[in-house]
């Protein structure tokens, strides 16, 4: 079965996105000198990214769809920015790496993050206001902000910013809501992007939380150990504990509307 001219379109952008990256690396490299071996390793990676990223979409081209359900012609802006933001990810994870230990790289890290936030606030302000919303973008939307929040829990966890108690129930939410997902989309062949207000307040702490703890990890004076970060590391762990609490309570309500829905649908055959 052959692509579709919006699947064609796609696969387009996507490489398209992928030349952007390893040009823009290229470039990077040879202005800051990057040291071995991430002149070597950051292209395979960075294609084998690409590649799952695209198997990922093709897992769930049911949803290449408006609102409403009709088939999508294009793209869209938002969309575009969602998945700009969500292929950049390789170069904003190897930025934040360097920039530890290579002082010279913290503006732009600041740079490459504030343009994912950046991208994050426009792509659904757009798509309300040119009423352009997508399934498609519901699912990238929701897809991009857990897969960046996780890897950089996992960069801050590595580097022991994050203190243990916090990494540990970040991670737990993070999975449980990315497993929970999968579950119910593999056990009940039910595809859906839904989330709770506590769900996007917990997201939105730990955004907040991830822009605070990057003066820690790049070394600044005076704010390890500060009294308002660890407040807030503080407020972000009982907030990761309450909405982790929350997603149990909002699968097992998904989970038990399937399985009525599959009673009636059996009954009714």
């Amino acid at each position: 079965m052959g692509l579709t001219s919006f699947q064609r379109r796609l696969l387009a952008v996507l490489v398209a996105f992928f030349a952007i990256q390893t040009l823009g690396f290229a470039v990077f490299q040879a202005f800051y000198r990057l040291p071995p071996p991430w002149n070597w390793v950051f292209y395979p990676l960075t294609a084998a990214y690409h590649a799952v990223l695209w198997s990922g979409l093709w897992s769930v081209r049911g949803r290449f769809t408006t609102l409403d359900g009709q088939p999508l012609a294009r793209l869209g802006l938002p969309n575009l920015l969602t998945l700009f933001r969500l292929t950049s990810l390789p170069i904003i994870t190897l930025v934040f790496l360097l920039a530890r230990t290579h002082p010279s790289l913290s503006m732009p890290l600041v740079v490459f993050i504030s343009v994912a936030f950046l991208t994050d606030l426009l792509d659904g302000f757009l798509a309300r206001s040119l009423k352009m919303g997508t399934q498609l973008g519901k699912l990238l939307d929701s897809s991009t902000d857990y897969i960046i929040l996780f890897s950089l829990t996992l960069v801050l966890g590595v580097t022991s910013v994050l203190p243990l108690y916090l990494l540990v129930l970040i991670l737990v939410r993070l999975v449980f809501q990315i497993g929970g997902v999968l579950w119910v989309q593999l056990v009940f062949r039910r595809q859906f992007v839904e989330t709770t207000w506590l769900g996007k307040a917990s997201l939105f702490v730990l955004m907040v939380l991830f822009a605070v703890e990057i003066l820690v990890f790049l070394r600044l004076p005076g704010w390890a150990g500060h009294w308002a970060i660890t407040t807030l590391e503080v407020f972000a762990a009982v907030v990761m504990v309450v909405s982790t609490v929350d997603k149990i309570v909002f699968f097992r309500a998904k989970l038990q509307e399937a399985a009525v829905q599959g009673s009636q649908y059996g009954r009714d055959r």
